[in-house]
């Protein structure tokens, strides 16, 4: 293994528990989505990248030609464009009135998505005589941000005409894309729109990942996938993150005695155990307590007691050789977010989001 640079923030400086991340398997992660796609990708970095630091994924997959990037908010728009990327940026999500200034500045695309907020923007442009980027949000069933799809047309009329609104892509936002009769409702209700305008040369874009990867009639001019990336929810893809963490100590204890807060946890023989400072302020929940398992090399290790603020215990009584300061791994390839996913009935989305920035992230290359 290959460490490319690690990154950490002022908490984390001295930190004995860490992130890896691999950049060669995101790498091949996009080569493989981009084989089954061949269109183009605006690949989805909000989040911090999911969880896997934005600033140094997307140089990588800038340097492999996707199309452009997808935030959630401003800022996050801002901290690539300080990081160096140059490719389109859009922000997904709402952009309040007083940051209109900001997004120009910085050459961030802004969506529409009411048309109280069209107003707006049409008023703040005009006023400051500013061009600027937007792409059209057409709400077909998600029912959360976007332009009404019957109303959608004389909207995109409006800024075809607006002297300062560029309009630079026509998308909208599956529901349940593992719901195939429903995302072909959408479908429909996407095609009653771009079909009017098909001779726009704009990206019209409506799949995610999942309906990317598995509905050739929804990639249109463009897809939106970012899960799928950092190699969660589908086989064939690579999980790029391992969390590990170094033991601090390691203790006996007998028969009947107890492990961490509660007392959830009692020796059913004389037991040892190692503590690792990783806990739920690192994003790990605390209801994965007793439920988990970690490794020690290739050692299966279950882990014992709640997990604490800062700290999670293991019992590794099988372990004959284990030492301080060894290391002992939660997940990686072997060890997937999914199995945390189905113990807390979540998606592997939130787990990974959730991952702080107190833990370092160190990127490597297998």
């Amino acid at each position: 293994m290959t460490i490319t640079h690690r990154t950490q923030s002022q908490t984390s400086t001295q930190r004995d528990s860490w992130l890896e991340i691999n950049l060669a398997a995101l790498e091949r992660n996009y080569n493989k989505i981009k084989d089954i796609i061949k269109t183009d990708i605006m690949a989805v970095v909000k989040a911090d990248a999911y969880g896997h630091g934005a600033t140094a994924i997307c140089p990588i997959l800038q340097s492999l030609n996707v199309k452009s990037f997808g935030v959630a908010t401003v800022d996050e728009g801002i901290a690539l464009r300080k990081a160096g990327i140059k490719l389109p940026i859009l922000i997904l999500g709402a952009t309040p009135l007083w940051s209109y200034e900001t997004c120009i500045q910085n050459k961030l695309s802004i969506t529409i998505y009411s048309t109280e907020q069209l107003e707006q923007l049409k008023k703040f442009t005009s006023e400051n005589k500013s061009k600027t980027a937007v792409q059209l949000k057409i709400d077909t069933g998600m029912n959360r941000l976007g332009i009404d799809y019957k109303e959608a047309n004389s909207i995109i009329n409006e800024l075809l005409e607006d002297k300062y609104l560029v309009l630079e892509g026509i998308f909208s936002h599956l529901a349940h894309s593992k719901d195939y009769e429903f995302s072909k409702i959408q479908k429909e209700r996407f095609d009653e729109v771009v079909e009017k305008h098909k001779n726009l040369k704009i990206p019209k874009h409506l799949a995610n990942s999942h309906a990317a990867i598995n509905y050739p009639e929804l990639r249109y001019d463009m897809v939106r996938t970012g899960i799928a990336l950092y190699g969660q929810e589908f086989n064939f893809l690579e999980q790029l993150i391992s969390l590990k963490g170094r033991i601090t100590e390691i203790h006996q204890i007998k028969a009947s005695e107890s492990v961490s807060y509660d007392r959830t946890w009692t020796a059913k023989k004389d037991s040892v155990i190692a503590t690792i400072p990783i806990g739920y302020a690192d994003g790990i929940d605390w209801r994965l307590s007793n439920k988990i398992f970690g490794a020690y090399k290739s050692t299966k290790i279950k882990q014992v007691g709640n997990i604490t603020m800062d700290q999670m215990m293991f019992d590794i009584s099988d372990i004959k050789d284990a030492k301080v300061n060894d290391t002992i791994t939660l997940l990686s390839k072997e060890l997937p977010v999914s199995n945390w996913a189905e113990i807390l009935g979540t998606l592997t989305y939130e787990l990974v989001c959730r991952l702080k920035l107190r833990l370092p992230r160190i990127y490597t290359r297998d």
